[in-house]
């Protein structure tokens, strides 16, 4: 398998995936030294552009009807029975075009070549790829195998030939002890059909998030650790956590490198951001009960609005960030007071840089801003204050100097990267209509 898996990533992805150096991950030192790094801009911001995958196009209209009714909006969807988004392409000069496209997806990524795109499926079967310019279905293809799920997120190979993608393996519950029969897979396929040309394990329960670090050799993965309840059969809140990690993959072999374990029974790692084997950042999702909100908020005395980001009857306590070093136990960043503003952890971006993490916590309507070495709180934002409701989606701009910020619902901020400041000319204004992620290109 490893010979015919190196064979197939090679010609896929060329000289960009070397050959893995013997003990590289497992010799991983002390914190190295911060060197500045050069970003040469792909494209002025007034030419680039921000793709948002709306959560909920049943609530948007067109023409005083139904955006799945018009031709045009739905021109991708054959079977309007099956799951579908509102793609959202918002230009940073204030052009926006929409689509619907076939899929209940969560994330969506870029080829580097801006050639085509993939709107990565969540707990659902269908992953689509798409045209970046105008939006129309390229690909459909299904998820890994039967009972399989999308796990929400996708990484391109540096060529933009080959496309990674988390996938889920059926829900059951750990009746056996046999863990790894919960194992998720990372499927490799071909960018323009999604064809599957071969696959890995995530050695971790419901992969979700996953990053390319270190020039494509490694691919590391968060992986949520949630198990369904073995005497109901359900996912229960709190969540029955299980092993919840981050593991490190060799990409050419599909090898576990490393596998850093939060050990939490109660909170769930969703999503990350990585720069290098030692600038791993893990964003952890703790549910709980509109009770257990309400005594964990006790001491508010201003009233704040629903958590629109939520369903109902659940609620997303405070639960750390992590750094992740090798041999360490993962590392909370920032105080107590930083911690409780950590609700519902979603986006997170490494800014080579300046060497930072920048991440969302929209049912705390926050934004925080973590030094890449130390994991220190640099910076943290109540955007509710700015006129940003519920930040979710992150995404470093292809001109260098700024980042974008979106709101659940609606806008789109933009802030000026290491300063933290904000560009209030360069804010647009749409309407998404639900979202976790965005990316640009």
């Amino acid at each position: 398998m490893a010979l015919t898996r190196r064979n197939l990533l090679t010609s896929a992805a060329g000289a960009l995936i070397a050959a893995p150096l013997a003990g590289c991950v497992t010799q991983e030192g002390p914190e190295q030294a911060f060197a500045p790094q050069s970003i040469t801009p792909i494209k002025p911001l007034s030419k680039s552009s921000v793709y948002v995958p709306g959560y909920m196009p049943n609530a948007a209209q067109v023409n005083g009807r139904p955006v799945k009714e018009d031709s045009y909006f739905a021109r991708n969807i054959s079977d309007p029975a099956r799951p579908f988004r509102l793609l959202t392409r918002i230009g940073m000069d204030g052009e926006a075009r929409q689509a619907l496209l076939p899929a209940y997806a969560h994330d969506v990524e870029i080829s580097p070549d801006s050639s085509v795109g993939v709107m990565c499926g969540f707990e659902a079967t269908d992953q689509v790829a798409f045209d970046p310019d105008t939006l129309d279905l390229v690909a459909v293809a299904p998820s890994f195998d039967k009972g399989w799920r999308g796990g929400g997120h996708a990484a391109y190979l540096g060529n933009g030939k080959t496309v990674l993608m988390s996938e889920r393996a059926p829900k059951q519950s750990l009746r056996d002890g046999k863990i790894e029969a919960h194992y998720g897979r990372i499927t490799i396929r071909d960018v323009d059909t999604l064809k599957i040309r071969g696959s890995y394990s995530t050695h971790g329960i419901d992969p979700h998030d996953i990053r390319l670090i270190e020039n494509d050799r490694y691919l590391v993965v968060a992986n949520y650790g949630s198990l369904r309840n073995a005497s109901t059969g359900k996912m229960e809140v709190p969540r029955h956590v299980h092993e919840a990690c981050v593991t490190i993959i060799d990409v050419d072999s599909g090898k576990l490198l490393d596998k850093r374990v939060t050990n939490r029974r109660d909170s769930e790692l969703r999503h990350l951001a990585a720069g290098a084997l030692d600038r791993i950042f893990a964003i952890q999702a703790r549910l709980g009960s509109e009770a257990d909100l309400a005594r964990d908020l006790g001491h508010e005395r201003e009233a704040y609005g629903e958590d629109i980001t939520s369903e109902p009857g659940i609620a997303y306590r405070a639960a750390a960030t992590l750094k992740m070093a090798k041999g360490k136990a993962p590392r909370q960043m920032g105080g107590r007071r930083d911690t409780a503003e950590m609700r519902h952890g979603l986006s997170i971006r490494y800014d080579a840089k300046h060497d930072q993490a920048i991440a969302s916590y929209p049912s705390a309507h926050r934004l925080i801003i973590f030094d890449g070495a130390s994991g220190a709180v640099l910076q943290s934002f109540d955007t509710h204050k700015m006129g940003l409701r519920f930040p979710c989606g992150i995404t470093l701009l292809p001109d260098g100097v700024h980042y974008a910020v979106t709101g659940y619902w609606e806008n789109l901020f933009v802030f000026e990267r290491g300063s933290h400041r904000l560009n209030r000319e360069a804010c647009l204004y749409p309407t998404f209509f639900g979202h976790s992620h965005i990316t640009a290109a």
